[in-house]
């Protein structure tokens, strides 16, 4: 034994090791890509760099034999500046997604490659718990998502993306309708109690992750009904309130409580809650006060209605009567969809859209512009109320007509009046739909959160506030945005309530790297290999006849076969080893730049010739464990052709990777792959007895290479 110091600390090593080895039996970590303690050393990914007293620079710890007396160390500000540029030089020549795009769009991060792979194999259960992993909510999900997700799919390079969305409400409705839907195993009753203000996506979210933690979880909800802007908000042909009550039964069934008619700031208070035991206090009150148009003499117009209260009112059934009218709306979002939408089927004769910019800049989702327009909706764009004026039962609204200038601190072409054209035009009754804010009255002494621009501030890792103990989530924190985001607000907030009641420290997101093949624009599809086009999977829906004057769900859902059929487009892009993906781990705790030292790439398509082995040159980093630990078991398929920045590893002649004769389906390439350039096929198994006797091979290797330095 050889006496060393590693980190200050004295230590002893096995005479023969290198400094790697050395380390690591003294339990000291070294990053390294291209070790494998089952091969001699390679030294090629560069990266196991350390410093030793009395040596020049900052050697190979995998390269450099252990010596008596020998000084090292493992962790300093050169140590760490060599390893992160050999990553990023590695990474320069590196091309694939880390994660799908689709899923690092999803603010909630829902793992759509894996539950649509899922699916796919008809494992529809299994599907529902990952998704239920990052969203609770995936059958609302599936009916109103905005689809962020769908933007970025990489199936965009070819015909278009998939219905994401789609699938999640086939998985989901199906659990739906089981007798036993999926719940998650909860922990053990903690005896803390959490207590939520508001129903809604981010409350309901928040509840579901608390009990699943073992908590005791109350709702306290203003309204008579749980569902937020979910239930009145949106319209029923979108959102069907009995399919929406099963998805919060589900939740409720975790033991969650929810107590309705209860206002808080009024009827409970901070003080009130923490005196009956409450250990933390989310605030997940949402944006149900919709913006009035802004003009004069507004407040005098009975027939001039509010968004957001209009949809609430048909929830409650006390919405005005429509029946033959003529309606104006304002605004071009979300929101002025759905009202027009919903002001056609409670009768009204005529529904106009007013919007001050042209229908490519609307903010709302292109598929609800588009079924606004199918149904009948009348688009007036480039016009803007400036005035309005009861006049008996008829609502006089004084337009004018626009034109775009430059653009906006949005990135839209700001609308500008044109001189000379205003006219009146009348109308039964006009709803403003331009906007919606937070109801924040109960912020007084006794909840002192802080606020700014009439949102709640909260940490957007913890979502807590600056009262401690008090979070907040939701549309409160974001301003008026989607549900999803709202789910995932929740989330965050119920990871930081349960450590805040165990006193633990509060939930530190690492941002892992990611590495990324670029935009759909970017990207040479080739590298995917050769794909089909497949048009996207049409949802079937309503005629525009048949939801006249009715609110029947528009959308009837895929079958079993328009699913899988959908399911079978996914282009599986993120990569099947991330979780495992050592160039990640270390990439991620050094800062690594995926640009930093980029230069030109050469990509190949991915090879799917070898009955179970899926393998993507375009990850390989020339590590060279897979070559060595094939000819290690004598079989020597793989090995190096060409030279410098157009080396690949090759099978024998290169001939397609399932061809060639020497491969025994071992699967000891895949073992030893640090990247995902070589992963299993996921609907096969490898063969366990080719495995085992490649590994009886190295085993007798390793053997022999001991019993030598032994003698030596």
């Amino acid at each position: 034994m050889l006496n060393l110091t590693i980190n200050g600390k004295n230590c002893k090593a096995t005479e023969g090791l290198t400094v790697l080895d050395a380390c690591r039996e003294n339990g000291v970590f070294i990053p390294t890509l291209c070790h494998d303690p089952r091969l001699v050393p390679f030294g090629s990914c560069m990266i196991c760099r350390v410093e030793i007293e009395g040596e020049r620079g900052v050697p190979l710890a995998c390269g450099t034999m252990v010596a008596e007396g020998m000084v090292i160390t493992t962790e300093s500000d050169a140590i760490r500046l060599a390893r992160k540029t050999c990553l990023e030089l590695l990474a320069s020549q590196h091309f694939g997604d880390c994660t799908a795009p689709c899923v690092m769009e999803c603010p909630a991060h829902m793992n759509a490659q894996g539950y649509i792979t899922l699916i796919g194999k008809g494992m529809y259960k299994e599907a529902v718990q990952l998704m239920k992993e990052n969203n609770p909510l995936p059958v609302v999900c599936g009916r109103i998502c905005t689809r962020p997700c769908e933007k970025k799919c990489r199936r965009n390079a070819f015909e278009g993306p998939l219905g994401i969305a789609y699938l999640k409400r086939f998985a989901a409705d199906i659990d739906l309708a089981n007798d036993t839907p999926y719940l998650p195993e909860k922990s053990p009753p903690t005896g803390k109690k959490a207590a939520i203000i508001g129903a809604g996506p981010a409350g309901l979210s928040a509840a579901w992750y608390l009990a699943r933690a073992g908590h005791e979880v109350t709702i306290f909800e203003r309204q008579e009904h749980p569902g937020g802007m979910l239930r009145y908000g949106i319209p029923s042909y979108r959102m069907p309130r009995e399919t929406l009550d099963a998805e919060i039964d589900i939740i409720k069934s975790l033991g969650v409580e929810i107590r309705f008619g209860v206002d808080f700031g009024k009827d409970i208070t901070v003080s009130s809650l923490k005196s009956d035991g409450y250990g933390s206090i989310l605030l997940a009150v949402g944006s149900q006060l919709g913006w009035p148009l802004g003009l004069d003499g507004e407040e005098n117009c009975a027939h001039v209605l509010i968004g957001v209260e209009f949809l609430g009112s048909v929830t409650r059934e006390t919405q005005p009567d429509f029946k033959g009218k003529k309606i104006a709306v304002v605004g071009g979002g979300n929101t002025a969809m759905d009202c027009a939408r919903t002001a056609l089927r409670l009768g009204a004769e005529r529904v106009e859209l007013i919007y001050r910019r042209t229908v490519a800049e609307m903010p709302a989702d292109e598929m609800e512009i588009e079924e606004s327009q199918h149904e009948g909706v009348h688009f007036s764009v480039l016009t803007n109320p400036v005035g309005v004026a009861q006049k008996g039962n008829m609502v006089t609204l004084t337009l004018t007509k626009m034109e775009l200038g430059e653009p906006d601190e949005s990135g839209r072409r700001r609308p500008q009046a044109m001189k000379g054209s205003e006219h009146d035009v009348e109308f039964d009754y006009v709803i403003s739909a331009i906007g919606q804010t937070q109801d924040l009255g109960f912020i007084d002494s006794d909840c002192a959160v802080a606020t700014h621009k009439d949102l709640l501030v909260a940490d957007s890792g913890t979502m807590i506030t600056n009262v401690d103990g008090i979070f907040a989530a939701g549309d409160a924190v974001t301003g008026p945005q989607t549900a999803i985001l709202a789910i995932a607000g929740g989330k965050r907030a119920a990871l930081a309530m349960d450590k805040y009641m165990l006193g633990k420290s509060l939930p530190h997101e690492t941002v892992l790297y990611n590495h990324v093949r670029g935009s759909n624009d970017e990207i040479d599809i080739t590298a995917f290999g050769e794909k089909e086009k497949i048009d996207k999977t049409p949802m079937p829906m309503l005629t525009e006849a048949q939801r006249h004057h009715n609110f029947k769900e528009v959308e009837l859902g895929f079958t079993e076969e328009q699913a899988r059929h959908e399911a079978s487009r996914c282009l599986h892009c993120g990569c099947a080893d991330v979780d495992e993906c050592k160039l990640r781990q270390f990439a991620t705790v050094y800062s690594a730049d995926q640009f930093a030292l980029a230069g030109s790439l050469t990509t190949h398509p991915i090879d799917e010739s070898h009955a179970y082995i899926v393998r993507d040159r375009n990850k390989c980093i020339l590590c060279g464990r897979c070559v060595r630990i094939c000819v290690a078991t004598e079989a020597g398929v793989l090995g190096f052709v060409g030279r410098g920045f157009d080396t690949v590893v090759e099978p024998s002649f290169s001939v397609p990777f399932g061809k060639e004769q020497n491969c025994t389906d071992c699967g000891l390439c895949v073992s030893t792959c640090p990247v995902g350039a070589l992963c299993p096929k996921d609907d096969v198994e490898l063969p366990t007895t080719a495995y085992l006797d490649a590994e009886d091979k190295l085993t007798a290797i390793e053997d022999a290479v001991r019993q030598a330095k032994a003698k030596v």
